[in-house]
C-alpha cells in the first residue's frame, strides 16, 4: 500500500508500519491529548485488543458511516460499473450453463470474467438443483452440473474500486415448475412493496415492513414453518452491508422465531444506495431469490441492473 500512499493530500502522514506494530506506531508519535478513533467497528479483534487501551477519545465511527449513506457523483459512477458487470455475469451464465459443467466451475468462470471487466473482487453463489435450498458458494457444495428441470439461482457480489456491486437472478433449465413459480411471484410482489416503501422522506425501516407485510399476507410462513431465509437487503457503498442503512434490516437466518426487529431511524434520501433481495426457501419444495441496487434519487428509485428480473428459461 505504500506506493500508492504517493497520492495522499499533503496534511495526510502514511507511517509504514505492519499492524503487530500499530500500536507502537501510535506511542511513538507521543499525541498530546486523546486519541480519535475510525474504524474500530470494523477491526479484526487482534488489532482491537492492542489499539483500543491507546484511544481515550471519542469515536467517529457513527459520523462517518452518516457521511458514507448518501453517494456523490463520483461514487454512483463506480457503483453504475459495478452494477454493468453483474449484469455481464447475468448475461453468461446461460452459455455456462450449456456447457454441463459443475457449478463451481460455472463459478471460476464468471468470477475471472469479472476480474477481466475491471472487478477488484468478485464473489459469486451458485445453487443448481431440482429444489434449491440455499445459497451454495463453496467447491464442496457445487460440484453437480446443470440437468433438465433444475432451479439455477445466481447471486453476484464484487467490487469496483472499492465500491460494491450485487445483484442475484433465478430460473431453471427448461421451464420453471409452477410451484417454483410461484415462489418468484411472490418475492416480486415483496419486491415491489419494497419498490412502493422506498421513497425520499419516509422511513427506511418501513421497506423491511412492507416486504414482511406481503410475505405475511401470502399464508407462506404458516403453511411451511420451516421456511429458510437470510434478510431482505442491506446498504451498499464501501462495504458490503453499508453501517446504519442495513440497521433496517434484520438477518433472519434464525429459524427459532425470535429474529430481532428491525431497529433504525433513518430516513430515506437521495444518494442512498441500498441491495433489495427478497428470498425464500422451502425444504422439499425449492427456493427463490431476486436482488436489484436501487438508488434513492429525488423522486424516487433507479434500479442500476438491467437484466430481466423474470426467471429464464435455460435450454
Amino acid at each position: 500500500m505504500m506506493p500508492l500512499a504517493g497520492g495522499l493530500p499533503a496534511d495526510l502522514t502514511a507511517i509504514d508500519a505492519r499492524p503487530a506494530d500499530w500500536d507502537w506506531a501510535v506511542r511513538k508519535m507521543g499525541l498530546p491529548g486523546p486519541v480519535a478513533t475510525v474504524g474500530f467497528d470494523e477491526m479484526p479483534a487482534a488489532l482491537h485488543a492492542r489499539l483500543a487501551p491507546l484511544a481515550g477519545g471519542p469515536s467517529l465511527d457513527e459520523r462517518a458511516a452518516r457521511l458514507r449513506m448518501r453517494k456523490d457523483a463520483d461514487e454512483i459512477a463506480a457503483h453504475r460499473v459495478a452494477a454493468r458487470l453483474c449484469d455481464e455475469l447475468f448475461a453468461r451464465l446461460g452459455p455456462e450453463l450449456a456447457r454441463r459443467s459443475s457449478a463451481a466451475d460455472i463459478q471460476v468462470e464468471l468470477e475471472a470474467h469479472a476480474r477481466r471487466g475491471g472487478a477488484d473482487y468478485c464473489r459469486t453463489w451458485l445453487t443448481i438443483r431440482p429444489e434449491a435450498d440455499y445459497c451454495r458458494y463453496w467447491p464442496a457444495e457445487t460440484q453437480s452440473s446443470p440437468q433438465p428441470g433444475d432451479q439455477v439461482l445466481l447471486g453476484v457480489a464484487l467490487t469496483v474500486d472499492g465500491h460494491w456491486g450485487h445483484g442475484i437472478r433465478m430460473g431453471a433449465i427448461g421451464p420453471l415448475r409452477s410451484d417454483h413459480s410461484a415462489l418468484h411471484s411472490l418475492v416480486e410482489e415483496m419486491m415491489a412493496a419494497a419498490f412502493e416503501a422506498l421513497r425520499p422522506g419516509l422511513p427506511l425501516a418501513g421497506v423491511e415492513a412492507a416486504m414482511e407485510q406481503t410475505l405475511r399476507a401470502s399464508g407462506l410462513m404458516d403453511a411451511h414453518p420451516a421456511l429458510r431465509r437470510f434478510r431482505n437487503g442491506h446498504g451498499l457503498g464501501h462495504s458490503y452491508e453499508e453501517p446504519m442503512l442495513t440497521d433496517a434490516f434484520p438477518q433472519h437466518f434464525d429459524t427459532s422465531g425470535t429474529v430481532a426487529a428491525a431497529g433504525s431511524d433513518v430516513t430515506i434520501a437521495p444518494g442512498m444506495l441500498l441491495e433489495i433481495h427478497p428470498n425464500l426457501f422451502i425444504p422439499g419444495v425449492g427456493g427463490a431469490a431476486l436482488g436489484e441496487m436501487l438508488l434513492v434519487t429525488e423522486t424516487g428509485i433507479d434500479s442500476l441492473l438491467t437484466f430481466p428480473r423474470p426467471p429464464v428459461a435455460w435450454a
